[in-house]
């Protein structure tokens, strides 16, 4: 009976959201994938006009492709769009190393961002 009660409470808790902050920090930066590369003596409008020129849709730093380039990227073995979406993203940080920049905090999870992201 006290097993029962004790999963009750901790499905409770655990659908709640109570308990996400103990598995792991959530992101509450709000700073997008391309905010999140910098290089010594750049502008905002430098880093777009060079997120643009590496392949994300309109040199937004929030990161999106054309649903055509998803398409291109998916494998037969992806189970969704959003390993492609990984795929590509990966892609544009390469690219963006290749053009001096850094990465700046946790890029995989997008934390840590610090003033030199200047967003927004």
């Amino acid at each position: 009976m006290m097993l029962r009660v004790f999963c009750t409470v901790a499905v409770a808790l655990l659908l709640s959201g109570c308990l996400l902050e103990s598995v792991g920090p959530l992101n509450n930066s709000g700073r997008p994938y391309g905010a999140h590369w910098f290089k010594e003596g750049m502008t905002r409008e430098a880093r777009r006009a060079d997120l643009a020129a590496c392949g994300a849709l309109n040199g937004e730093e929030k990161i999106r492709f054309h649903p055509e380039q998803i398409s291109a990227a998916k494998k037969p073995s992806d189970p969704n769009e959003i390993a492609a979406y990984v795929r590509l993203r990966d892609q544009v940080g390469l690219c963006m190393q290749g053009k001096g920049y850094i990465p700046i905090g946790d890029i995989k999870f997008l934390n840590d961002c610090d003033e030199r992201c200047m967003y927004p």
